[in-house]
């Protein structure tokens, strides 16, 4: 697993283009808040890996079901899109004791998925 030193989506959510983002957490159950702070820094810290991935959306319960762990998350069947394909992608995540920025993240890119397994995995086609 790569453990990136930086975390990348408290800077991404300080933005003035991510306001209503940031002002629609504060209104979000502690479950769903780590579930989308995790997300955002795994779709963040697999472009900081590989600058040619640009993921747009990440499931995190596609390939099975994220377990809760003390102020996070362990995501070992999640996936991300990347332009027209969908990858596997496993990562663990803990938030700060406030809930508010992610602390230690970890991750590990899979294969692609093949496009046959997306609708019974629940993952859009891309348009």
């Amino acid at each position: 697993m790569i453990r990136p030193s930086v975390m990348l989506s408290a800077r991404n959510l300080a933005s003035a283009s991510s306001r209503q983002a940031r002002l629609a957490m504060r209104t979000l159950s502690d479950d769903t808040r780590i579930e989308q702070l995790c997300g955002l820094e795994a779709m963040e810290q697999v472009h900081a890996w590989r600058h040619e991935l640009q993921p747009d959306r990440l499931v995190a319960y596609a390939m099975g079901e994220p377990k809760t762990i003390t102020g996070g998350i362990e995501a070992d069947g999640a996936a991300f899109r990347n332009h027209s394909s969908w990858y596997r992608i496993r990562f663990r995540c803990e938030l700060t004791p406030d809930r508010e920025k992610v602390a230690t993240f970890a991750f590990a890119v899979g294969d692609p998925i093949p496009r046959d397994e997306w609708e019974e995995h629940g993952l859009p086609a891309v348009h």
